[in-house]
């Protein structure tokens, strides 16, 4: 075959804009990269200098090397193979094409394309089956627990009305912040059972809001000496339902003050516009950090990575902001903190003002 064929193929056959290709041989028992083309190489934070007339453990992490080994050897032996990867965020399927003379494999085509969206919409669609679940639970139980959790506050207020011994009304103060704690999560259940239900879209100053929180949560910060920064200086006005962000704000920060501790460190907040489609909030803290463990799991239902946590806050935040159309993104490492990013659609956004300071 002659470089001209190959090259007129190489361009009916590179999937250009959605992935790459790539080929190599096996040479001293290693398989070397002889070409490599295509977009999604970009995409992943490679370019063909990287990767052409290297080997696999010169450009990937040591346990990619290993599952890579595997299908490169079955390519090698004769075999088409089909395989799923990700590198640099971006999910791909790969298929290797041995190219064989006279019985014997003289290099290998593999061509891979991008399937992060897929990927992605397979994973929220597995969160839906999940959330179903959870939500049929979750409205057989607050139903279970409300209707008795009422009448014991109502004779608790009745019992504290009435009791003549004073050094019974700290307990019965106790009992009654207790059944509110156990109220709130039975909210908390109701919400993700039916999501829907009394949402109240209006036009909202959300500069102001994410302000208001910060307002709410300072005295909390202040008594552990955490200061909340925040470069909120721009207006910007979109529909929302105040009292659902408002809970996602403030949970959010609750978190990131628990997480620094009495470490006297700051958090920072910051508002902005995001490719002239969207506005972002990044809440960044300097705390423990999460391990890429728990990182993983952190939306699952009645997961928490708290001693008395209940494993729903962070999964009706995002709840809240999926019903706004938003996305919400965790980063963080142990021992250098956190980064929380939610992007919320720019289409529901007036044009922004500044804020008069």
């Amino acid at each position: 075959m002659n470089d001209q064929r190959t090259a007129v193929d190489y361009e009916q056959f590179i999937p250009r804009e959605t992935g790459f290709i790539f080929k190599f041989i096996k040479k001293d028992n290693q398989f070397i990269h002889t070409f490599i083309e295509g977009k999604l190489i970009e995409k992943v934070g490679l370019c063909p200098d990287t990767v052409t007339g290297k080997s696999l453990c010169e450009f990937l992490p040591p346990d990619q090397v290993l599952r890579k080994e595997f299908f490169y050897e079955k390519a090698w032996n004769g075999e088409q193979v089909n395989y799923e990867g990700s590198f640099g965020g971006v999910h791909y399927l790969a298929i290797l094409n041995p190219v064989i003379q006279e019985n014997h494999t003289i290099e290998v085509i593999g061509t891979a394309i991008d399937i992060t969206n897929e990927k992605n919409r397979e994973k929220q669609a597995q969160q839906m089956e999940k959330l179903a679940v959870v939500g049929e639970l979750a409205a057989g139980i607050a139903h279970e627990i409300r209707n008795p959790l009422t009448s014991m506050k109502g004779f608790a207020k009745i019992v504290k009305e009435s009791v003549t011994e004073q050094k019974l009304v700290p307990y019965l103060d106790i009992m009654l912040d207790e059944m509110e704690r156990i109220n709130q999560i039975v909210n908390e259940f109701m919400f993700i059972a039916k999501p829907h239900e009394n949402v109240n879209f209006q036009y909202a100053n959300f500069s102001k809001l994410i302000k208001d929180c910060i307002t709410f949560m300072e005295p909390q910060a202040n008594l552990k000496s955490i200061k909340i920064e925040s470069n909120v200086h721009i207006e910007y006005i979109l529909t929302c339902d105040q009292n659902q962000m408002k809970q996602v704000f403030i949970n959010l920060l609750q978190n990131a003050i628990e997480a620094t501790g009495n470490n006297g460190h700051f958090i920072f907040v910051r508002l902005e516009e995001v490719s002239g489609e969207s506005v972002m909030v990044t809440i960044i803290d300097k705390g423990c950090g999460i391990p890429e463990s728990r990182l993983n799991r952190l939306f699952e239902p009645f997961y928490s990575t708290k001693e008395k946590g209940t494993g729903l806050g962070l999964l009706t935040c995002k709840r809240i902001i999926d019903l706004h159309q938003g996305s919400i993104d965790i980063e963080s490492q142990p021992g250098e903190g956190t980064t929380i990013r939610i992007v919320l659609p720019r289409h529901n956004i007036v044009e922004p003002l500044l804020i008069a300071e």
